[in-house]
This record gives structure tokens, sequence and C-alpha cells, in this order.
């Protein structure tokens, strides 16, 4: 099947139903969709090993520090967050921390005028999409209603951390996770480190030792 002739990796006009068409279209069931009031973003790019090994690293520091501290977390990989007509994200991870607000189950998109946004959610990003990661998707986010945001930078290991802030609609930078209270930037970036050196077993042993610190 061919692919459709897209602008790929950056924001483009388009209205919703174009962007519906775009989204369900077999040619590109591997792309990745963002829509934000009259403007479509479609990231086709390969993930690499970086990006899949950054992806599952995350994922295990989440899980581990929930199961170190007895939380109840789910936890969802590309979902997409959707605001009918107006708005939508599909970020590589997304957690919920409140059992009473998971979407329904099925495999359409996760209707955000039925259930809340996730608590988190995290984009891993190359260093070509890390402006627009750290940038109009943060704000898509926010107004999504996420209460936290993570940005995986693949090329330097760091971990980027947003919060809601009290003076503006939007997610601001902050030094600490406060959904998972324990969780840094600096703590984040160790145990990434690690698991890319060392392995997962490393970075479980890393995380479960802070918890009993």
């Amino acid at each position: 099947m061919q692919t459709p002739a897209i602008v790929q990796d950056t924001w483009v006009r388009a209205g919703w139903n174009n962007f519906m068409g775009l989204a369900g279209n077999p040619a590109l069931e591997k792309g990745r969709f963002y829509y934000n009031h009259g403007w479509m973003r479609v990231e086709m790019s390969p993930v690499g090993p970086t990006h899949a090994r950054d992806n599952h690293l995350i994922a295990l520091i989440i899980n581990t520090y929930a199961f170190s501290r007895g939380l109840q977390l789910s936890g969802y990989t590309n979902p997409s967050l959707r605001k009918l007509g107006v708005q939508e994200a599909q970020p590589d991870l997304a957690y919920y921390l409140a059992q009473s607000s998971l979407p329904e189950a099925g495999n359409s998109a996760i209707d955000l005028s039925k259930t809340a946004a996730p608590t988190l959610a995290v984009e891993v990003s190359a260093t070509s999409l890390l402006g627009d990661d750290t940038g109009l998707k943060r704000k898509l986010y926010g107004q999504l209603g996420v209460q936290e945001y993570w940005v995986v930078d693949t090329a330097t290991a760091q971990i980027l951390l947003y919060g809601p802030s009290p003076a503006i609609s939007d997610l601001e930078p902050i030094a600490a996770s406060r959904v998972l209270p324990g969780l840094t930037a600096i703590v984040l970036a160790e145990a990434l480190q690690r698991g890319r050196t060392e392995g997962d077993t490393a970075v479980m042993r890393y995380i479960l030792d802070l918890s009993q610190s």
C-alpha cells in the first residue's frame, strides 16, 4: 500500500477530518499523530535501538519505583489521547495512578471527554525532535490535562520534567517529580545511565535501594 504524501515531523494546517483520515490510514499505521486546534503533526521516523532501549528503561524505572512504594499504577504504551475534534497526542508512555480513572477497555483512542487524562505522559526524544517535545507538545499535554510530563533526551541520557504552574495554564520545568516523589531529574538520569551500561537488573537494584534509604 502506497504511503500518502504528507509533510512529516512538522506542524501543518489541517482540518480534523483530514487528520482522522490520515490517522486511520493503514499505510501510516506505524506513525504517531498529534493534533492541536487546527494544526497536525505526523511522525514517521523509524525507532532506533537507543530510542527503543530508553523507552524500555524509563518504563522499568517507573514500574520498579511504583512496586517499591506500593503504588497502584497502570501503564499504557503509545496510547492515543483524544479530545474529539480539537486535540490529540500519542505519547510513548502514559500512566494512571488512580485506578478509578482508567479508560474503558478497547482498541480506540482514549476519549478524554469520558475519562481523565493520564497522570503522567512520557516522550522519548531523538535530538531532531527535542525542541518540539519541550515546546508545542509540552503545551498540548498541559491542555489535555496531563498532570506531569517527562521528555527523555536520548542524546544526553537526561530526563526533563514538567509539572503544572499555578500562574499559567501550562507545564513548567521542575527538578523533581510531584506525582512520583523521590524521583528527581538527577535520580532518573543516573538510573537511565546504569541501565545503558549495566543492564536492567542494575536499574531495579538502584531504584529499590533508593526506597530503602
